[in-house]
């Protein structure tokens, strides 16, 4: 493993929320598709972009989970969830970032955002 990666696996062990979460990461299980890209996610999203000053890990929580609501991504958007809650985000604070998005990207992904995000509360209830 070179340095990024290793700085990278330090940092998103930071966001994800279990051990379990963890192996996850460890077993990549897209590596008989697309082995670069665990390596990819590691060493640029968090060994460069994660890991760099300027926001705290609640601040950067939001502006991830509300990217990916943008996009439309529901499993991403139910992953990024749950590492804002570990990450300190509040229930309120994050069902707010969602309906300030009503405006700019529409009722129905908002809608299936929030839906998301109350099952999301209820498992880590």
């Amino acid at each position: 493993m070179n340095e990024r990666f290793t700085k990278g696996f330090e940092t998103i062990k930071h966001y994800v929320t279990t051990e379990e979460a963890v192996k996850m990461i460890e077993a990549d299980a897209l590596a008989d598709i697309a082995p670069d890209l665990r390596k990819m996610i590691i060493e640029f999203a968090y060994g460069d972009i994660y890991s760099r000053p300027g926001l705290d890990a609640k601040k950067r929580a939001l502006v991830v989970i509300t990217s990916v609501v943008t996009q439309g991504a529901a499993p991403q958007t139910k992953t990024h969830i749950k590492r804002g809650l570990h990450a300190g985000l509040t229930q309120t604070e994050i069902v707010e970032a969602l309906l300030q998005l009503v405006p700019y990207i529409g009722f129905p992904l908002v809608q299936n955002a929030l839906t998301i995000a109350q099952q999301v509360f209820k498992e880590e209830a």
